[in-house]
């Protein structure tokens, strides 16, 4: 039993966006001006992707995806529920922090127009704000890689195939 080719799709556009954006919000403070402003701009631009394929995502569950039924049962069950719905805050709450943090700091989105700072004399605010952006990340960073290590876990100890569901192919 395999999801259907869309969920699958939307599950690891999100996979790649998240590691995509957490690489560049690495590497961003490295670069000179004015490249900076561009590489900043590709991050606010996939980050509202990743919004619009969180979006997507939702609606294909709710309406056309492919149900399964679950791998186990109890609490192990219900902690992949709650797992998965925690996910799924977290990635919104993301992209949410992200755009606070636009709409806080003022941004230039690749010279094109610019979002103008909030409060622009409040440096602490801004600060604030993407600092919790930051910790939101890390959450969902560290529940992604329980989810990846529990995955794991079902594909090589208990060899039961809940890993195989959600990767493309036959």
């Amino acid at each position: 039993m395999h999801y259907d080719r869309t969920t699958i799709g939307l599950h690891w556009a999100v996979v790649a966006l998240v590691a995509l954006l957490w690489g560049l919000a690495q590497i961003i403070d490295f670069f000179p001006n004015p490249l900076r402003i561009q590489v900043r701009s590709l991050h606010i631009a996939l980050g509202v992707a990743l919004g619009l394929v969180l979006v997507l995502r939702v609606v294909w569950r709710n309406t056309g995806g492919k149900h399964l039924p679950p791998a186990e049962s109890g609490w192990p069950q219900k902690a992949a529920t709650a797992t998965h719905y925690l996910l799924y805050l977290l990635v919104a709450a993301t992209v949410l922090a992200g755009l606070a943090a636009v709409w806080t700091r003022g941004d230039s989105i690749f010279g094109l127009f610019s979002v103008p700072a909030y409060d622009p004399g409040n440096k602490a605010l801004a600060h604030s704000v993407v600092s919790w952006h930051g910790t939101i990340v890390n959450l969902l960073l560290i529940l992604a890689g329980l989810h990846a290590a529990a995955a794991l876990f079902h594909h090589v100890i208990l060899r039961d195939g809940v890993l195989r569901r959600m990767l493309p192919g036959k």
